[in-house]
């Protein structure tokens, strides 16, 4: 693990709580996050139809639980929920799920999934250890199995420290992509089909991609 990654970690080690009040505070007052909410819940929608409702799901750093609650409010039943960060593992269990402590850089996928989601966990990686994990996703993934996970972008920057709007209190490890950047890796690792979407979000761009393999 990169230096990078692990202070990334102990930082939400440590403010978790802000994480998470900061976020839901945003969906009820701010307009904006509410519609980028709202758009990702459909666009997860879009990413899992057709699969069937027993279908493998594992989500990598589930955080506070909002996706797997999405997906659950959709009917689907097999999900795994997993973070790296004790303090997310607790808040977890608090809503009803049975997590398990999982290291996308250090841990390996012990079965073959369906749908593997991992949203804004890759932003926290330096770019050779996203593409490993990427590569790690892919081969956990069943035949057809898909990919849904985000990435940032800004235009001119390919990393830095930041706490966008003093969101947290404490600066986070970015990384970000280009479009055909990304697109590039997912080819190299195999995947067939690809559907990258860019969304201007309220802090920033993001990168929104399902790939089947």
């Amino acid at each position: 693990m990169s230096r990078e990654n692990e202070e990334t970690i102990e930082i939400y080690e440590k403010f978790g709580d802000r994480y998470l009040e900061r976020n839901e505070k945003a969906i009820k007052s701010d307009s904006r996050a509410r519609l980028e909410d709202e758009s990702q819940k459909e666009l997860l929608k879009v990413y899992i139809s057709g699969l069937p409702k027993d279908a493998k799901i594992f989500e990598v750093g589930s955080a506070g639980g909002r996706d797997a609650k999405t997906l659950k409010g959709f009917g689907y039943t097999n999900i795994i929920v997993s973070d790296v960060a004790d303090y997310f593992l607790e808040k977890l269990k608090d809503e009803g799920f049975l997590p398990i402590k999982f290291n996308l850089l250090t841990d390996d996928f012990n079965d073959k999934y369906d749908f593997i989601l991992c949203w804004a966990v890759l932003v926290h990686f330096k770019k050779a250890e996203a593409k490993d994990s990427i590569r790690k996703m892919y081969e956990a993934l069943s035949d057809g199995g898909r990919l849904a996970l985000c990435v940032k972008c800004k235009d001119g920057c390919e990393e830095e420290w930041e706490d966008f709007q003093g969101q947290i209190g404490a600066k986070r490890y970015f990384s970000y992509w280009t479009r055909s950047e990304l697109e590039e890796c997912l080819k190299q690792m195999g995947f067939k089909t690809i559907d990258i979407q860019q969304y201007d979000g309220v802090r920033s761009g993001w990168l929104r991609c399902c790939a089947r393999k």
